[in-house]
């Protein structure tokens, strides 16, 4: 997975870091972003292969960001993963839908999984 860059956006600088550095791990293009808003900032600069956010955080949290790429940046797979997160039935859900789920704390291995998933199926839809 060298070259494919992940955005990671997560208000726990812990999470934040232990998630980069898994993935780094694992041979992925890391950078990460505090907030919605800096994880924005970050899509507007260059490319990403795959987004994984938690779902609350301040000033957008992951839903809204999920939206937001949804509408400017279509073919980027977005994971949500937290806590709290909602069902993926939740009924204010139904007009957005992550690529993939996480309930924190996750498995390691489902989280590399479903981030090569979405970087795998980011790459075919770029190659169309």
């Amino acid at each position: 997975m060298h070259g494919k860059r992940v955005l990671v956006v997560d208000d726990d600088h812990h999470a934040r870091f232990l998630l980069g550095a898994l993935l780094d791990h694992a041979g992925y293009t890391v950078v990460p972003a505090c907030d919605g808003r800096a994880a924005l900032t970050e899509l507007h600069k260059r490319r990403f292969d795959a987004v994984v956010t938690d779902y609350r955080m301040p000033f957008l949290n992951g839903i809204e960001l999920l939206r937001l790429i949804q509408i400017h940046y279509p073919h980027v797979p977005v994971i949500l993963a937290s806590g709290s997160l909602p069902l993926p039935d939740e009924p204010f859900l139904s007009d957005c839908r992550p690529f993939g789920w996480l309930r924190k704390p996750y498995d390691n291995n489902l989280l590399l999984e479903l981030v090569r998933s979405a970087v795998e199926r980011q790459s075919v839809i770029c190659k169309d």
